[in-house]
Protein backbone atom coordinates (compact mmCIF):
# COMPACT_ATOMS: atom_id res chain seq x y z
CA UNK A 1 0.00 0.00 0.00
CA UNK A 2 2.68 2.19 0.74
CA UNK A 3 4.82 1.77 -2.44
CA UNK A 4 1.12 2.11 -4.12
CA UNK A 5 1.02 5.74 -2.25
CA UNK A 6 4.40 6.55 -3.04
CA UNK A 7 4.07 5.73 -7.14
CA UNK A 8 0.82 7.78 -7.04
CA UNK A 9 2.72 10.94 -5.26
CA UNK A 10 5.43 10.78 -8.09
CA UNK A 11 2.83 10.91 -10.77
CA UNK A 12 0.82 13.62 -9.45
CA UNK A 13 4.14 15.77 -8.92
CA UNK A 14 4.92 14.90 -12.04
CA UNK A 15 1.73 16.00 -13.67
CA UNK A 16 2.00 19.34 -11.40
CA UNK A 17 5.51 20.14 -13.01
CA UNK A 18 3.84 21.24 -16.12
CA UNK A 19 1.12 23.99 -14.81
CA UNK A 20 0.71 27.10 -16.21
CA UNK A 21 2.78 30.40 -15.36
CA UNK A 22 2.03 33.95 -16.55
CA UNK A 23 4.84 36.07 -17.02
CA UNK A 24 4.50 40.07 -17.28
CA UNK A 25 5.59 40.13 -21.12
CA UNK A 26 5.25 36.52 -23.08
CA UNK A 27 2.04 35.94 -22.06
CA UNK A 28 -1.25 33.82 -20.81
CA UNK A 29 -0.46 29.90 -20.64
CA UNK A 30 3.37 30.12 -20.87
CA UNK A 31 4.58 26.74 -19.59
CA UNK A 32 7.07 26.59 -16.90
CA UNK A 33 8.69 23.78 -15.50
CA UNK A 34 8.92 24.23 -12.14
CA UNK A 35 10.78 20.87 -10.80
CA UNK A 36 13.71 21.45 -13.89
CA UNK A 37 14.16 24.77 -14.22
CA UNK A 38 15.47 27.30 -12.07
CA UNK A 39 13.30 30.48 -11.79
CA UNK A 40 16.15 32.79 -13.12
CA UNK A 41 16.05 30.54 -16.36
CA UNK A 42 12.65 31.78 -16.89
CA UNK A 43 13.73 35.44 -16.42
CA UNK A 44 16.32 35.56 -18.99
CA UNK A 45 13.82 33.88 -21.26
CA UNK A 46 11.60 36.35 -20.77
CA UNK A 47 13.97 39.55 -20.95
CA UNK A 48 15.63 38.29 -24.09
CA UNK A 49 12.33 37.42 -26.11
CA UNK A 50 10.85 41.07 -24.98
CA UNK A 51 14.24 42.82 -26.50
CA UNK A 52 14.24 40.39 -29.74
CA UNK A 53 10.81 41.04 -30.28
CA UNK A 54 11.25 44.93 -31.01
CA UNK A 55 13.02 43.41 -34.33
CA UNK A 56 10.36 42.64 -37.15
CA UNK A 57 12.11 39.51 -37.67
CA UNK A 58 11.39 38.85 -34.39
CA UNK A 59 7.56 40.42 -34.34
CA UNK A 60 5.79 36.76 -33.57
CA UNK A 61 7.79 36.90 -30.23
CA UNK A 62 5.13 39.33 -29.07
CA UNK A 63 2.29 38.03 -26.72
CA UNK A 64 3.87 34.17 -27.40
CA UNK A 65 3.91 31.20 -25.39
CA UNK A 66 6.81 29.32 -23.67
CA UNK A 67 7.77 25.58 -23.05
CA UNK A 68 11.04 24.93 -21.19
CA UNK A 69 12.82 21.21 -21.13
CA UNK A 70 15.96 20.62 -19.63
CA UNK A 71 18.48 19.30 -22.55
CA UNK A 72 20.99 16.65 -21.31
CA UNK A 73 21.90 15.20 -18.73
CA UNK A 74 24.73 16.74 -17.35
CA UNK A 75 24.46 19.64 -19.92
CA UNK A 76 23.12 22.22 -17.53
CA UNK A 77 21.29 23.61 -20.20
CA UNK A 78 18.01 24.22 -20.72
CA UNK A 79 15.79 24.42 -24.24
CA UNK A 80 12.57 27.30 -24.78
CA UNK A 81 10.33 27.02 -27.42
CA UNK A 82 8.68 30.23 -28.21
CA UNK A 83 5.07 29.11 -29.95
CA UNK A 84 2.56 31.24 -31.39
CA UNK A 85 -0.68 29.78 -31.01
CA UNK A 86 0.15 26.51 -32.09
CA UNK A 87 2.82 26.83 -33.90
CA UNK A 88 6.44 27.51 -33.04
CA UNK A 89 7.73 30.63 -33.89
CA UNK A 90 11.77 30.47 -32.35
CA UNK A 91 13.66 29.00 -29.55
CA UNK A 92 16.58 29.84 -27.29
CA UNK A 93 18.92 27.73 -25.68
CA UNK A 94 19.84 28.72 -21.95
CA UNK A 95 22.99 27.24 -20.20
CA UNK A 96 24.27 27.66 -16.79
CA UNK A 97 27.75 29.71 -16.36
CA UNK A 98 30.48 27.13 -16.91
CA UNK A 99 32.43 28.09 -13.63
CA UNK A 100 32.44 25.04 -11.10
CA UNK A 101 28.23 24.95 -11.39
CA UNK A 102 28.51 22.14 -9.03
CA UNK A 103 30.47 24.06 -6.21
CA UNK A 104 28.66 27.02 -6.92
CA UNK A 105 25.69 28.14 -4.87
CA UNK A 106 22.10 27.99 -6.74
CA UNK A 107 20.86 31.35 -5.94
CA UNK A 108 24.74 32.49 -7.24
CA UNK A 109 24.50 30.58 -10.57
CA UNK A 110 24.08 32.78 -14.02
CA UNK A 111 22.04 31.66 -16.99
CA UNK A 112 22.81 33.49 -20.32
CA UNK A 113 21.53 32.23 -23.87
CA UNK A 114 24.12 30.65 -25.42
CA UNK A 115 21.89 30.68 -29.16
CA UNK A 116 19.08 31.26 -30.05
CA UNK A 117 16.46 31.51 -33.81
CA UNK A 118 13.38 31.89 -35.47
CA UNK A 119 11.43 30.49 -37.57
CA UNK A 120 8.40 27.66 -37.64
CA UNK A 121 11.19 24.92 -37.16
CA UNK A 122 13.75 24.66 -34.24
CA UNK A 123 16.45 22.70 -32.81
CA UNK A 124 15.13 19.88 -31.35
CA UNK A 125 11.57 19.84 -33.30
CA UNK A 126 9.84 16.42 -33.38
CA UNK A 127 8.71 17.43 -36.89
CA UNK A 128 12.26 17.21 -38.35
CA UNK A 129 12.47 13.66 -36.54
CA UNK A 130 9.30 12.19 -38.09
CA UNK A 131 9.76 14.20 -42.04
CA UNK A 132 13.25 12.28 -41.99
CA UNK A 133 11.75 8.63 -41.52
CA UNK A 134 14.18 8.54 -37.96
CA UNK A 135 10.72 8.19 -35.91
CA UNK A 136 7.30 7.02 -37.36
CA UNK A 137 4.06 8.49 -36.59
CA UNK A 138 3.56 5.15 -34.84
CA UNK A 139 6.58 5.58 -32.48
CA UNK A 140 5.66 9.55 -31.57
CA UNK A 141 5.62 8.43 -27.73
CA UNK A 142 9.19 7.54 -28.18
CA UNK A 143 9.74 11.40 -28.01
CA UNK A 144 8.52 11.25 -24.66
CA UNK A 145 10.02 7.73 -23.52
CA UNK A 146 13.78 6.38 -22.87
CA UNK A 147 14.31 5.95 -26.36
CA UNK A 148 15.13 9.62 -27.05
CA UNK A 149 17.32 11.64 -25.29
CA UNK A 150 18.11 15.08 -26.02
CA UNK A 151 21.98 16.45 -26.25
CA UNK A 152 23.37 19.81 -26.07
CA UNK A 153 27.55 20.51 -25.79
CA UNK A 154 27.89 23.84 -25.69
CA UNK A 155 28.21 23.99 -29.99
CA UNK A 156 26.63 20.84 -31.23
CA UNK A 157 22.64 20.66 -30.45
CA UNK A 158 21.70 16.19 -31.29
CA UNK A 159 19.31 13.41 -30.73
CA UNK A 160 20.34 10.44 -29.20
CA UNK A 161 17.68 7.60 -30.45
CA UNK A 162 17.57 4.30 -29.49
CA UNK A 163 15.65 1.82 -31.95
CA UNK A 164 16.29 -1.70 -33.16
CA UNK A 165 18.95 -2.33 -30.40
CA UNK A 166 20.69 0.73 -32.19
CA UNK A 167 21.81 4.05 -31.22
CA UNK A 168 21.76 6.95 -33.74
CA UNK A 169 23.03 10.31 -33.03
CA UNK A 170 20.86 13.11 -35.41
CA UNK A 171 21.75 16.89 -35.84
CA UNK A 172 18.65 18.75 -33.81
CA UNK A 173 18.80 21.42 -36.48
CA UNK A 174 19.15 19.46 -40.07
CA UNK A 175 18.28 16.09 -39.33
CA UNK A 176 21.31 14.86 -40.14
CA UNK A 177 22.39 11.26 -38.98
CA UNK A 178 26.02 11.84 -37.27
CA UNK A 179 28.72 9.54 -38.28
CA UNK A 180 29.67 8.77 -34.67
CA UNK A 181 28.54 9.10 -30.67
CA UNK A 182 30.07 12.97 -30.09
CA UNK A 183 31.10 11.88 -26.90
CA UNK A 184 33.84 9.78 -28.74
CA UNK A 185 34.98 11.99 -31.14
CA UNK A 186 37.22 15.42 -30.25
CA UNK A 187 36.14 18.66 -29.86
CA UNK A 188 37.22 22.06 -31.54
CA UNK A 189 38.61 24.29 -28.99
CA UNK A 190 35.95 26.50 -27.11
CA UNK A 191 36.54 29.76 -27.48
CA UNK A 192 33.23 31.37 -26.48
CA UNK A 193 32.19 31.60 -23.03
CA UNK A 194 30.27 33.45 -20.33
CA UNK A 195 31.52 36.68 -21.68
CA UNK A 196 30.23 36.00 -25.13
CA UNK A 197 26.66 35.33 -24.17
CA UNK A 198 23.71 37.26 -23.15
CA UNK A 199 21.88 37.54 -20.32
CA UNK A 200 19.00 40.00 -18.56
CA UNK A 201 21.76 42.78 -17.90
CA UNK A 202 22.08 43.27 -22.00
CA UNK A 203 19.95 45.12 -24.46
CA UNK A 204 19.29 44.28 -28.21
CA UNK A 205 21.49 46.91 -30.11
CA UNK A 206 21.70 46.09 -33.78
CA UNK A 207 19.91 43.13 -35.88
CA UNK A 208 21.60 43.51 -39.27
CA UNK A 209 20.25 41.66 -42.18
CA UNK A 210 23.17 41.83 -44.86
CA UNK A 211 22.03 39.64 -47.46
CA UNK A 212 18.65 37.77 -48.13
CA UNK A 213 19.12 33.95 -46.84
CA UNK A 214 21.54 31.64 -49.57
CA UNK A 215 22.57 28.17 -49.72
CA UNK A 216 25.80 27.44 -49.65
CA UNK A 217 25.78 24.38 -51.43
CA UNK A 218 23.86 25.25 -54.73
CA UNK A 219 27.50 26.91 -55.79
CA UNK A 220 30.37 25.07 -54.47
CA UNK A 221 32.74 27.56 -56.00
CA UNK A 222 33.67 28.70 -52.90
CA UNK A 223 35.10 25.62 -51.84
CA UNK A 224 38.45 26.44 -54.22
CA UNK A 225 38.39 29.69 -53.25
CA UNK A 226 41.08 31.06 -50.85
CA UNK A 227 39.62 32.25 -47.19
CA UNK A 228 38.86 35.80 -46.05
CA UNK A 229 41.80 36.51 -43.47
CA UNK A 230 39.77 36.69 -40.76
CA UNK A 231 40.60 36.79 -36.76
CA UNK A 232 38.39 39.02 -34.75
CA UNK A 233 34.58 39.81 -34.55
CA UNK A 234 35.65 43.12 -35.71
CA UNK A 235 37.38 42.09 -38.48
CA UNK A 236 34.21 39.73 -39.33
CA UNK A 237 31.52 42.51 -39.15
CA UNK A 238 33.77 44.57 -41.39
CA UNK A 239 33.30 41.90 -44.06
CA UNK A 240 29.98 41.35 -43.53
CA UNK A 241 29.22 45.25 -44.46
CA UNK A 242 31.40 44.93 -48.08
CA UNK A 243 30.85 41.15 -48.61
CA UNK A 244 27.14 40.21 -47.76
CA UNK A 245 27.61 36.66 -47.79
CA UNK A 246 30.01 34.38 -45.95
CA UNK A 247 30.32 31.14 -45.83
CA UNK A 248 31.85 29.48 -42.44
CA UNK A 249 33.08 26.18 -42.92
CA UNK A 250 35.54 24.32 -40.33
CA UNK A 251 37.88 21.44 -42.96
CA UNK A 252 38.04 19.42 -39.49
CA UNK A 253 35.18 20.24 -37.09
CA UNK A 254 32.18 20.72 -39.55
CA UNK A 255 29.94 18.38 -37.63
CA UNK A 256 30.11 20.41 -34.84
CA UNK A 257 28.78 23.52 -36.28
CA UNK A 258 26.13 21.86 -38.20
CA UNK A 259 28.29 23.33 -41.04
CA UNK A 260 29.29 24.68 -43.66
CA UNK A 261 26.98 27.81 -42.27
CA UNK A 262 25.87 30.66 -44.80
CA UNK A 263 25.98 33.46 -42.95
CA UNK A 264 23.55 36.26 -43.92
CA UNK A 265 23.85 39.04 -40.81
CA UNK A 266 24.23 39.94 -37.15
CA UNK A 267 23.46 41.17 -34.17
CA UNK A 268 25.12 42.48 -31.65
CA UNK A 269 24.07 43.34 -27.93
CA UNK A 270 25.07 45.63 -25.42
CA UNK A 271 25.74 44.34 -22.00
CA UNK A 272 27.58 45.64 -18.16
CA UNK A 273 29.42 49.02 -19.43
CA UNK A 274 30.73 49.36 -22.88
CA UNK A 275 30.56 45.63 -23.58
CA UNK A 276 29.12 44.34 -26.71
CA UNK A 277 28.29 40.42 -27.93
CA UNK A 278 27.86 39.66 -31.18
CA UNK A 279 25.84 36.83 -33.19
CA UNK A 280 25.83 35.84 -36.51
CA UNK A 281 22.77 34.61 -38.65
CA UNK A 282 22.95 31.91 -40.18
CA UNK A 283 20.81 29.47 -42.39
CA UNK A 284 19.11 28.65 -45.43
CA UNK A 285 15.16 28.72 -44.97
CA UNK A 286 13.25 31.12 -43.13
CA UNK A 287 11.77 28.24 -41.53
CA UNK A 288 14.83 28.02 -38.90
CA UNK A 289 17.08 30.94 -38.94
CA UNK A 290 20.07 30.67 -35.78
CA UNK A 291 21.73 33.21 -34.33
CA UNK A 292 25.02 31.73 -32.83
CA UNK A 293 27.97 33.44 -30.88
CA UNK A 294 30.49 34.94 -32.81
CA UNK A 295 33.43 33.83 -31.16
CA UNK A 296 31.90 29.93 -31.32
CA UNK A 297 33.47 30.21 -35.04
CA UNK A 298 36.53 32.77 -34.85
CA UNK A 299 40.01 30.56 -34.67
CA UNK A 300 37.84 27.13 -35.25
CA UNK A 301 37.60 27.51 -39.08
CA UNK A 302 37.68 29.59 -42.30
CA UNK A 303 35.09 32.37 -44.02
CA UNK A 304 34.49 32.49 -47.10
CA UNK A 305 32.93 34.90 -49.71
CA UNK A 306 29.85 33.45 -51.87
CA UNK A 307 31.33 33.47 -55.29
CA UNK A 308 28.12 34.00 -57.39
Amino acid sequence: MKRTKLMLSMLCTLIFSFASHSPSYAGQGSTYNHNTAPAPVFQVAEHTIKELSQNSEFADFINSRLHIMPLGPGTHSYLVHVYQGKEIAGYLIITAEQSSIEETKASQIKYLVTEYGVGTSSVFDPELLYSLGHLSRQEQSAVNSNLYEMQYTGKLSYWVIEKEEKTIYVDAGSGDVLPDNPEKLAEPLTVDGRSDWIGTSHTIQTIQQTSPLFDSSENLKWRVSTPVPIVSELMLLRKLYTSNQLIFSSSDHNMWYSGPLSISGYATWAGPGTTTVSYVRVGTDPSLIRYIPMKRLIENGEFYENIK
